[in-house]
């Protein structure tokens, strides 16, 4: 019943609010339809997304498909058509998840001496922490990476078995040679880093890195928080970053045990098996030939879930869900007057490691050669100005949001030349390069409020809802105007290496 009556409000006033009549001429409809883009639409979408009923969208859990049948409830109610599995809208895949019941308690302990930290100020409980608690010494293991074939492991020489190890984020290497950065890519994943710490034999980590990471692995007896730099301080004695830079500088681990022992007192439950997906829907094109072509709209509508307090996730990724479910509102009054189709997907398991994306690419719906362009939109709440990156890669599609921009928007719209991601994929953008498929990446620049990643102080209040519309109003209208553009072919641009 609760998910009833807070869906079908929604759709009704998303309903009531825009029904238009429009002109027939299609520049002059485009300006119409492009106007009804407002700040206060896309603000309403946000504040449903943050709702603390979701329980920050965690992957998995009961509550991300709660969001994404209010999702799919819009698109069907636009009459977007579904293009996932079985005729719906929905392409499901299993992702286990683990409940955090409350904050747990961190405590340091020096020659009798306890010290109990507080969250969210001096630590984020850990999202897939084992339910239960440990007390053991706290060793300082570095970077917490075993890379023989790179002449570096934090563990050489030191006893962590049963202990609890601090260890740091990032890797040792600060350089930019892209080859390099391949081969210690894998080495920065917190996730890696995690699993490592277990494989070595230790029952828990001190993460030196404060936010919250729903991606963690899972371990029967294994527990583990988030720090912030000033408690590393307070058990090292002197600043986090004089230390790794001893690392960094004579490529050698510096690992030692400490004289402090930490407890970590986890309360959780832990779900082998839960129920996530994508939500995908489409308009399909008119055109014989054309509408075999796609232009995908895409945002991870997965967010970091419930760590004893609320992550609203709201500029991180609530701000490119709602810029997709605007623009894919505004798009659906061109049914029947598009000859190229148009998709939007909302990606299931971003947050936990790029789940989405990469089953969608394995198992597309719309094939890469046949995909003209696909944009990714995340963290696109907070600025002045607007981008399109890898944008000038291909002029033949970038000209459509250029004129665009000027007409409706009038923002600097800055771009760059593509090219492959070097180490570890972060957005799912990224993923969709790896897998053929052209892409550009939205966001925004000249930052205007205070970034907050990963923390509860992602709120709808640090949005910058005027520059949210823009970037809707700007995709759409250069989208409508690619989609009967009969000069380019898919299968003629070339692809980024």
């Amino acid at each position: 019943m609760r998910k009833i009556i807070r869906v079908i409000p929604v759709i009704i006033f998303v309903s009531i609010a825009f029904s238009h009549v429009f002109a027939s001429d299609t520049e002059i409809k485009k300006q119409q339809v492009v106007e009804t883009i407002t700040s206060e639409e896309l603000m309403d979408y946000v504040h449903e997304l943050t709702d603390t009923t979701y329980r920050g969208r965690l992957a998995g859990s009961p509550e991300y498909m709660d969001v994404a049948d209010w999702a799919a409830g819009l698109f069907k109610q636009w009459g977007i058509e579904p293009a996932g599995d079985n005729g719906s809208y929905y392409q499901y895949f299993e992702w286990p998840y683990t409940e955090v019941l409350s904050t747990g308690e961190v405590t340091l302990y020096q020659d009798g001496e306890a010290t109990r930290l507080s969250t969210p100020d001096d630590y984020y409980p850990g999202s897939s922490s084992f339910n239960g608690s440990v007390r053991q010494e706290l060793v300082f293991a570095g970077y917490g990476i075993s890379a023989p074939e790179l002449g570096y492991d934090d563990y050489t020489d030191t006893d962590v078995q049963g202990k609890i190890v601090m260890i740091a984020g990032r890797t040792p290497y600060t350089g930019d040679n892209p080859d390099t950065l391949n081969l210690w890519g894998k080495y920065s994943s917190p996730v890696y880093k995690m699993e490592n710490a277990h494989s070595q034999g230790a029952a828990g980590v001190l993460y030196l890195n404060k936010l919250a990471s729903p991606g963690m692995p899972h371990f029967p007896g294994f527990y583990y928080a988030h720090i912030d730099t000033h408690v590393s301080e307070q058990i090292l004695g002197k600043p986090l970053e004089e230390t790794l830079e001893k690392i960094r500088q004579q490529g050698k681990p510096q690992s030692f045990t400490t004289d402090f022992e930490a407890e970590i007192v986890s309360r959780t439950r832990h779900h082998g098996k839960g129920t996530t997906a994508n939500v995908i829907g489409y308009i399909p094109g008119t055109d014989p030939e054309l509408k075999e072509e796609v232009i995908m709209l895409g945002a991870h509508l997965d967010g970091q879930g419930y760590l004893g307090f609320h992550l609203p996730g709201a500029l991180d990724n609530a701000s490119g869900v709602a810029d997709v479910l605007a623009a894919a509102r505004a798009l659906s009054e061109f049914r029947g007057e598009m000859k190229r189709s148009v998709a939007f997907i909302l990606f299931g398991a971003e947050e936990v490691g790029l789940v989405g994306s990469t089953l969608y690419c394995e198992n597309p719906v719309f094939p890469s050669e046949k995909t003209l362009l696909f944009m990714n939109l995340d963290m696109v709440g907070n600025g002045e100005g607007l981008a399109l990156w890898h944008g000038e890669s291909y002029p033949e599609l970038l000209k459509h949001f250029e004129t665009n921009n000027e007409k409706y928007t009038d923002r600097t719209l800055r771009s760059s030349k593509g090219s492959m991601p070097v180490g570890r994929p972060r957005t799912d953008g990224l993923v969709f390069m790896q897998h053929g498929f052209r892409t550009f990446h939205v966001g925004t620049t000249d930052r205007v409020n205070p970034l907050y990643y990963h923390d509860p102080r992602d709120t709808a209040e640090h949005l910058v809802p005027e520059i949210m519309r823009d970037v809707s109003r700007m995709i759409a209208a250069g989208i409508v105007d690619m989609a009967n553009d009969d000069s380019i072919r898919a299968d003629e641009l070339f692809l980024i290496e």
